[in-house]
């Protein structure tokens, strides 16, 4: 059995008594057999027709059974192929074995003979089949957990669609996830050998998509074409991806090719893959949902903290905004400034740990109250290190006060052994510590913030930071006036500029 439809077999004998006998020995079998004493109609049909066995003489005239096994065997990958001759040899068996016949029936043989080396060829090409679709299926199940534990979505969906292109023999392979309640589309992937093949799937897409909707399981629709001059079957293939019985995507599969069948095996391929979609569509969803429930708890101790202090209100804020427009300026791309937002949100986590007289002291610290301040990265690391998800945030933590000269702390660390994130932190941080009131002082002005970063460009700061901050401020990239109330004179810092090269 081929898919849904009973193997088709086809006999090959210009003798027509032999065909009689095979006929009569098959009649009560659950196959379809074509019986041919003309060799070269035998060809036709082997091209153009679905064949799973093949059992032909080896010497007709002017046609040989070798043709037939070589026309079989490139219309039909898996076919079986079982020659019969009255004048065997040694050197012939070998030979028509070696060049990929199954089996090889010397006449006159038994009918009960003949039964069983079809029996066992057709059984030979069941494992055939199910192995491969076994492999495919263990392969992806790999590629599936690996995607599944990374939880990156678009990447895994491009590994569905090669792994489904792969196992399928597809022209064109489209994956869709969905909004499960506004059916808008959330992400997509798609390969194809051919762009018309593309296209074709591409128009048709939606519209399966449409019919799973209402119809639920997996849909296929089969239409007959021509396709380089030759009659061929066009399937298309819609399996839904459901997540607790709700559409969040589909799979969209283009099948062009000369026989229509897909074996049971290839389907079932296609419902593992769906079904993995599924499991990293809904383990992503959690992540999601995990991660923004993590960081407004986070978000709110950072908030707690600042609400002791009613000085640093709006820090936290203020100091993501500053360092984002950093980043952007270096050329950060998007999981960077994920990591960015939440490292600068937990970066002073650790100040939880300091006693309000020490956080809100109006005055210069002593010795030991000073000593106690600066543990705070080394308390926050603490707070987050058992929490998988905010390893990111630790050099954001661990190096914001980290001097590019090595004068700074916890770690005394010195230029490129300081961690990018904790040199960037380091500029914003400190820009809007300058600008922002604190216990012991006013906030200081514009001027003054930008000349501390010129000033200790390459002592304190990372040169290259700082100069990716001037110039994102110079091209207006930071609201001056909506994070501290007024607008600045820009042109202060081409002055200072100048002046810190004079003085050099």
């Amino acid at each position: 059995m081929a898919g849904n439809r009973p193997t088709q077999i086809v006999v090959v004998d210009d003798e027509k008594y032999i065909c009689h006998i095979i006929d009569e020995a098959l009649s009560a079998e659950p196959y379809n057999v074509e019986f041919f004493c003309d060799p070269q109609r035998a060809l036709d049909y082997i091209k153009n027709n679905p064949v799973d066995l093949v059992l032909t003489d080896l010497v007709m005239g002017d046609c040989t059974g070798i043709q037939i096994l070589d026309t079989t065997q490139a219309n039909h990958k898996d076919a079986i192929v079982i020659l019969m001759t009255a004048h065997p040899t040694v050197q012939t068996a070998i030979s028509v074995l070696k060049k990929g016949a199954y089996d090889f029936l010397v006449k006159p043989f038994k009918l009960d003979i003949l039964k069983a080396a079809i029996e066992r060829g057709l059984g030979h090409q069941q494992v055939l089949r199910d192995v491969v679709s076994l492999k495919g299926q263990v392969e992806f199940l790999k590629v599936a957990n690996a995607g599944a534990a990374e939880v990156d979505i678009p990447s895994f969906l491009t590994l569905v669609v090669d792994s489904c292109k792969k196992e399928l023999s597809a022209c064109a392979v489209c994956v869709t996830e969905l909004d499960p309640d506004t059916g808008e589309v959330i992400e997509e992937a798609y390969d194809a050998e051919k762009d018309e093949c593309l296209k074709i799937l591409v128009s048709e897409a939606r519209e399966l998509i449409a019919r799973l909707k209402n119809e639920g399981g997996v849909v296929i629709r089969k239409e007959e074409i021509e396709r380089g001059g030759v009659p061929a079957t066009k399937t298309l293939i819609s399996q839904p991806i459901l997540v607790r019985g709700k559409l969040h995507g589909a799979i969209n599969v283009l099948v062009m090719r000369r026989f229509d069948e897909l074996t049971r095996g290839q389907l079932d391929v296609l419902s593992i893959l769906a079904n993995s979609a599924a499991s990293a569509i809904a383990n992503h969803r959690l992540y999601k949902n995990l991660k923004r429930s993590y960081l407004e708890a986070i978000r709110g101790l950072a908030n707690a903290i600042e609400a002791r202090d009613e000085y640093t209100a709006g820090h936290t804020d203020r100091v993501s905004r500053l360092a984002e427009v950093i980043a952007a300026e270096l050329g950060w791309d998007r999981e960077r400034l994920t990591n960015l937002m939440m490292g600068c949100t937990l970066h002073d986590i650790g100040k939880i740990g300091v006693p309000d007289r020490i956080l809100n002291k109006p005055g210069s610290l002593t010795p030991e109250e000073r000593e106690k301040m600066m543990r705070h990265p080394e308390v926050g690391l603490k707070i987050i290190s058992e929490i998988e998800l905010f390893r990111p945030a630790i050099p954001y933590i661990m190096a914001h006060h980290e001097w590019y000269n090595g004068d700074g702390y916890p770690g005394g660390l010195k230029q490129e052994d300081i961690p990018v994130e904790g040199r960037l932190l380091s500029v914003a941080d400190t820009f809007d510590a300058i600008m922002s009131d604190r216990p012991y002082r006013k906030g200081r002005s514009f001027r003054t913030a930008m000349s501390e970063l010129i000033k200790y460009r390459g002592t304190q700061f990372d040169p290259q930071i700082v100069d990716a901050f001037i110039k994102a401020v110079k091209q207006k990239k930071v609201n001056l006036k909506e994070m501290y109330g007024h607008d600045e004179d820009l042109a202060v810092i081409d002055r200072l500029l100048e002046s810190e090269m004079v003085s050099a």
